[in-house]
């Protein structure tokens, strides 16, 4: 994808948010191929390390799925490095930690309609990320958002800075892989496919973030 920004920072009728838009509409147009939101209803998005762009990605496929009139819940799981509470100009907690430590219930972390078709629940404060997912409770959380909604979008940790990253991913449907152009080796990214696989949850695509190109250019086939 060529940009890490949101479709809100763009004026709807603009250029740059209609490639954003162009290229959110291909990476769709891939995942339901794949089986999103008929097998896979909750779909994770995951970087080998900070800052690649994947919680942006999370985000803008769910703005531009809302607009499309689906029902959208944006999951922020990536304990370690709230963002998307600032993103939505919402209420940061309290949030999914919160949730899964027992100190609340989903009603008090929901965030409904931050935009259109889209409610969140953003990462909320954790003095220890980890133990919030070694149980059912994050898979259960999932299985109630979904009661009322197509699908649930989930910010995944960074694969190589959060030990909880393969206890959230082993809670999702489906994941897909979001990659900084240049900043790792080919050997390495495939190396982080293998273990994605390895968890058990399908890998239903790959994303190359901040390639250098105005015209729409997405998922790149490691597959």
């Amino acid at each position: 994808m060529a940009t890490r920004e949101t479709l809100q920072k763009h004026p709807p009728r603009s250029r740059r948010s209609e490639v954003i838009a162009t290229e959110l509409g291909y990476l769709w147009s891939n995942l339901l191929q794949r089986g999103a939101r008929d097998t896979h209803r909750t779909i994770g998005f995951c970087a080998i390390g900070d800052d690649e762009g994947s919680n942006t990605l999370a985000a803008n496929l769910a703005l531009f799925l809302g607009s499309k009139g689906e029902r959208i819940a944006l999951v922020e799981a990536a304990l370690r490095n709230q963002a998307l509470a600032g993103v939505f100009q919402a209420t940061p907690t309290p949030g999914l930690a919160e949730l899964l430590s027992g100190k609340a219930v989903l009603r008090d972390v929901l965030r409904p309609q931050v935009a259109a078709g889209v409610d969140l629940v953003p990462a909320g404060q954790s003095a220890d990320p980890y133990w919030g997912f070694t149980d059912d409770k994050f898979r259960a959380v999932l299985s109630q958002l979904l009661v009322e909604r197509d699908l649930c979008l989930v910010d995944v940790p960074a694969l190589n800075r959060a030990p909880e990253a393969s206890l959230v991913v082993r809670a999702l449907d489906a994941i897909v892989l979001v990659v900084e152009m240049n900043r790792h080796r080919a050997d390495v990214v495939q190396r982080n496919l293998h273990y994605l696989r390895s968890l058990g949850t399908p890998v239903i695509g790959s994303v190359v973030n901040e390639l250098v190109h105005e015209v729409p250019m997405l998922m790149q086939k490691l597959l």
